[in-house]
């Protein structure tokens, strides 16, 4: 049978969520803007240009929009480079389950990120293949880049586990009909209860979780 495991990228494999909140809170507060502690979790998951749409829109920013997005940029990468680190669990998890299973990683954020934290972190070495969401018709909260995945890897959903931590890509996951583990971190636990498995760590994920959930009929 071929099956396959599927992550996102941001506060799934990467700790990366704690980095993009200073860089946001770095950019509003240029524009006097102190974002709202439960303001944060509308910006997770979400893609690029969404999350400058709604930021601008939200806070009321007059700035230009082109100087806007290239400040938040560059903040967000000056972040990255101070410390950006794999998720506890990921290389024992990767290391266990790439013979067994087709692995690959799907993200909404936009190419040119993932192309650069592709090469700081070599993600190459671990997936057998990585798309952003901007690299498909449609991008997350919608299922397209999990099925334009799926079709890469010649593999079916109910063959497939998602693994998310974000309400978006929670549900560009289900609907996608594949099996979906839900990573705690970004969202409360009543978010997440939608997926098929919560967890609190990468290394919860063990080869007879895979069985069991892979058994499952959705």
């Amino acid at each position: 049978m071929n099956t396959a495991i599927i992550f996102d990228m941001d506060g799934t494999i990467i700790d990366s969520e704690p980095l993009y909140t200073k860089a946001e809170i770095r950019l509003f507060a240029e524009y006097n803007v102190i974002i709202p502690k439960e303001d944060l979790n509308l910006f997770r998951g979400c893609s690029e240009t969404d999350f400058f749409n709604l930021s601008m829109s939200r806070y009321k920013i007059s700035e230009k929009k082109s100087i806007f997005i290239e400040k938040g940029r560059r903040y967000v990468k000056e972040e990255f480079k101070k410390g950006l680190s794999f998720m506890p669990g990921f290389h024992d998890l990767i290391f266990n389950i790439k013979n067994k299973h087709q692995t690959a990683l799907v993200t909404a954020s936009p190419r040119h990120n993932l192309d650069w934290v592709c090469e700081i972190m070599n993600l190459n070495n671990y997936f057998d293949c990585i798309i952003s969401g901007e690299d498909c018709k449609y991008n997350k909260p919608h299922p397209q880049p999990y099925l334009d995945m799926m079709e890469m890897l010649n593999v079916k959903p109910q063959n497939t586990i998602i693994v998310e931590d974000s309400i978006h890509g929670l549900n560009s996951a289900l609907s996608s009909k594949a099996h979906v583990i839900a990573i705690r971190g970004s969202v409360s636990d009543d978010s997440l209860n939608k997926s098929h498995k919560i967890i609190s760590s990468l290394s919860e994920i063990t080869n007879k979780l895979i069985d069991e959930l892979l058994q499952k009929k959705l």
